[in-house]
């Protein structure tokens, strides 16, 4: 067992694969090439003096040449570190915001259970609590469902399954299901679309989720009474969609930010305090698997239009 767990420190890939770096951003693999880089240099260098003794610019190239490959070498390194920082931090941020997130519809149905418990409230007020019960387990499953989606994205594990889809009926059937939530919040829905429309090819999954996703964000960051408007086209062997909405923006200084995990602007976090920042990353990703392309233009106080293609089937 001791020389297994010895084989298993000095297994330089496994580290590689375990933290999902490419071999040239392993801190183990590029430290141990550093290491044979400098002992061939030390050895390379006294050679070469010895050599070129009465030829000092050589000597000295060389030296120069080597020192910029170690450095090359140590820049890998301090990337291979950098990642796994960044990894370190986006755990401690994947705990706060799932607990926090967690937190507070759990606390919901734990104060109806309690009301339910003790019996007192009338028929109209149980269904009620009922109600309240059931929203809050929906948003604890799509958040837990967005969490596992980010975590199969980062291990490149997500699944890819692309077939013929009609965007139109795909985008009417979102349409549907939001009516109820944009109507409560006073947001009209429009989907405009070409009598014709040929098919794309894509995994209709994913691409559901991205319209939801858009389409939700769309009606949540409305400020009081707007309109959402979707719009299907044909353009140059793809289809090109386009969500429009009147609500408030992003700001300028953050609109680089906006597809980042955990993002939301400052702007939003005033009006909309649910959510996770996650909706736009999984969009992304599940766009770019498609391949299709995701962009938006957005002016604060305003609008925001988000737009993406997808490949037509041929």
């Amino acid at each position: 067992m001791e020389a297994r767990a010895l084989f298993n420190k000095l297994h330089l890939f496994r580290e590689c694969r375990d933290y999902n770096l490419s071999i040239w951003q392993c801190p183990s693999f590029v430290f141990f090439v550093l290491g044979l880089v400098n002992i061939a240099a030390m050895l390379g260098t006294y050679f070469i003096a010895t050599r070129y003794m009465d030829q000092p610019e050589i000597v000295a190239l060389i030296v120069i040449g080597i020192s910029l490959f170690i450095f090359i070498i140590s820049h890998s390194v301090t990337e291979g570190f950098n990642k796994l920082a960044q990894a370190s931090k986006m755990k401690t941020e994947f705990v706060s915001i799932a607990s926090h997130q967690l937190r507070a519809p759990l606390s919901s149905i734990r104060w109806s259970l309690n009301l339910l418990e003790d019996g007192s409230s009338s028929p109209a007020e149980t269904a009620t609590f009922i109600s309240f019960i059931k929203e809050n387990t929906e948003r604890m499953i799509k958040l837990v469902n967005d969490l596992l989606d980010v975590s199969r994205i980062e291990m490149g594990e997500i699944t890819f399954s692309p077939q013929p889809t009609n965007i139109y009926l795909l985008a009417q059937k979102v349409i549907d299901n939001s009516a109820l939530f944009a109507q409560a919040n006073n947001v009209s829905l429009r989907l405009e679309s070409p009598e014709v429309l040929p098919q794309a090819y894509v995994d209709p999954d994913k691409i559901f989720l991205v319209f939801q996703n858009l389409i939700d964000n769309a009606i949540k960051y409305i400020k009081g009474q707007g309109e959402v408007r979707v719009v299907l086209r044909e353009e140059n062997n793809f289809i090109k969609v386009a969500i429009s909405d009147t609500g408030v923006g992003i700001p300028q200084s953050q609109q680089k930010y906006i597809f980042k995990k955990f993002f939301r602007s400052d702007n939003i976090m005033k009006y909309q305090t649910i959510g996770t920042g996650l909706g736009l990353f999984i969009a992304k990703a599940a766009i770019k698997q498609n391949n299709g392309q995701i962009w938006f233009e957005s002016k604060e106080g305003k609008r925001t239009t988000f737009y993406f293609t997808l490949p037509i089937y041929k």
